[in-house]
């Protein structure tokens, strides 16, 4: 059996998978084409009780599209933030997000000009 944050991870992926994103566990080489997804960061807190694994997970993803292309990038995450609202489940474990934040940042680390959009989600587990 997975761990509660391997399940999350692995939902979290799928759902971006399932809206035909470009969808990495790391962040690909400076040469992939935009726009891609990049499900990063995650940090967790459980607890265990006699019978029972409870806690929450905080997962990052990051999204990279070109400057120009901005509308593209919000709409890409809206349209995650509305799969991640929809998970209930990951690989036997009950799912609630119970909340969700998003940024957009202006990147210049490659030469060409990036609009970064980074989604912060927390699921309850149990």
């Amino acid at each position: 059996m997975k761990s509660p944050q391997q399940a999350i991870f692995d939902a979290v992926y799928a759902a971006s998978l399932r809206l035909g994103y470009a969808t990495y566990d790391y962040l690909p080489a400076r040469d992939a084409a935009y726009p891609f997804v990049f499900v990063g960061e995650q940090f967790d807190q459980d607890m265990q009780t006699k019978t029972n694994l409870y806690g929450r997970v905080q997962q990052t993803i990051h999204l990279y599209h070109s400057y120009r292309k901005r509308g593209e990038l919000t709409s890409m995450m809206d349209a995650i933030k509305i799969e991640l609202r929809r998970l209930k489940r990951a690989e036997g474990f009950s799912l609630v997000c119970r909340n969700i934040s998003a940024r957009t940042l202006i990147d210049d680390s490659t030469t060409e000009a990036l609009v970064h959009g980074i989604i912060e989600v927390e699921f309850q587990f149990n």
